[in-house]
């Protein structure tokens, strides 16, 4: 590390804050290119400020300290940016890519101020002391990471487009079918789930996978892999929920109605879903996407006082569009091919992305050099 320097981030940047513009939500006009704010795209507008590739270093926010979120992000292309994100380019003694991933890795805890809301100025901003290789060093590090970032995000459209083309074959599957006399309870078994004590510490942090509607909304495809909170056996023999095979259809039933996820394996959930499990295994992927298209009308049948929730006992009720035997188990084969691609590739992703964070810091700290890994790399990507 003999060849990396101590530099401030206004040293090594060109800032470009003065172009930024807000525009109040009234005034925006709908069009194709993104608005962004401290933690990233918020709308789309019609025109854009900037044009090219940019580093943007959230100004203002929560996330500043909780970084639940990146405080540093890339934006490409054309974009209008508003004034709750810093905008800044490398300016030739380092690298935009680079920085962003060394932001990534960077304690900022000192530079905020503000105790309600946090700040960070520009010349707090500008004042961050890091450490940078010479730009060669930082080039090929934004490569390998890049090379990794753009990977994920094939990977994420192509999970997309598959589970957006299971969809379309499913409204094109639709136009021969009818409502039918059978309701969601003649054609599935539909059951819910329970909460173990949480008085009772030996119901907890076991081996069984537990659910809650937050696993289900967190996800960027309706694949459920892990949950956030796991119980014990004497915790699922203490709740009202079973341990739900794979293949499960979960979809959640109370505050937000209507997001669905696949368990892909044994899982337990909480009272926040109805459980759906198909009779026939030839429908299984139609009452999965039958139930996704109608929420809607779920939402129109829900209440409470508290929060709204659709009772299990009302959707036994709704009737089920149904069309010929063979073509809902042709529709049934075909949502099951593309499922298994769209999954494999998000798992693909969480590997790809959990090697990333494990290189981070370890390239960013200059422990570990590009040179070292660049045939691993290469198999990976």
């Amino acid at each position: 590390m003999l060849d990396w320097q101590m530099v401030s981030l206004g040293e090594v940047t060109q800032n470009f804050d003065s172009i930024r513009k807000p525009v109040k939500t009234t005034e925006r006009i709908a069009g194709p290119y993104p608005y962004y704010g401290a933690s990233g795209v918020i709308d789309r507008v019609e025109g854009y400020l900037f044009d090219g590739t940019y580093l943007l270093i959230a100004e203002d926010g929560e996330n500043l300290r909780s970084r639940s979120t990146p405080i540093a992000f890339l934006a490409h292309g054309q974009f209008w940016v508003n004034n709750h994100a810093h905008v800044v380019q490398g300016n030739g003694k380092a690298d935009t890519r680079f920085l962003s991933h060394l932001l990534a890795v960077t304690d900022i805890a000192g530079y905020l101020t503000g105790s309600t809301q946090p700040k960070l100025t520009r010349a707090a901003m500008d004042s961050i002391r890091l450490c940078v290789p010479p730009i060669t060093e930082q080039q090929a590090i934004a490569e390998v990471l890049g090379a990794l970032d753009d990977k994920i995000a094939a990977n994420t459209k192509l999970a997309e487009t598959a589970d957006a083309l299971a969809t379309s074959t499913f409204n094109k599957a639709l136009l021969d079918a009818s409502f039918s006399d059978r309701t969601f309870a003649d054609l599935a078994r539909v059951s819910g789930g329970g909460t173990p004590s949480t008085k009772v510490p030996e119901f907890w942090d076991g081996d069984v996978p537990w659910a809650t509607p937050t696993d289900v909304t967190a996800l960027r495809g309706p694949y459920l892999e892990a949950t956030s909170r796991t119980i014990s056996e004497a915790g699922l023999a203490a709740c009202a929920s079973e341990l739900y095979p794979a293949e499960t259809i979960l979809m959640t039933s109370r505050a937000t109605i209507g997001a669905f996820a696949l368990t892909q394996v044994p899982t337990a959930v909480n009272q926040g879903f109805i459980v759906v499990q198909a009779y026939d295994p030839d429908l299984h992927f139609w009452l999965f996407h039958e139930m996704r298209s109608r929420t809607d009308e779920f939402i129109s049948l829900a209440n409470g006082a508290t929060f709204l929730e659709l009772s299990r006992g009302n959707f036994k009720k709704f009737k089920v569009r149904l069309t010929s035997p063979e073509e809902m188990t042709r529709f049934n084969e075909t949502a099951k091919v593309l499922h298994r691609t769209a999954r494999e590739a998000l798992q693909e992703s969480r590997t790809l992305a959990a090697t990333r964070d494990a290189l981070l810091p370890q390239l960013m700290s200059g422990k570990l050099r590009v040179k070292d890994i660049e045939q691993t790399m290469g198999e990976m990507v």
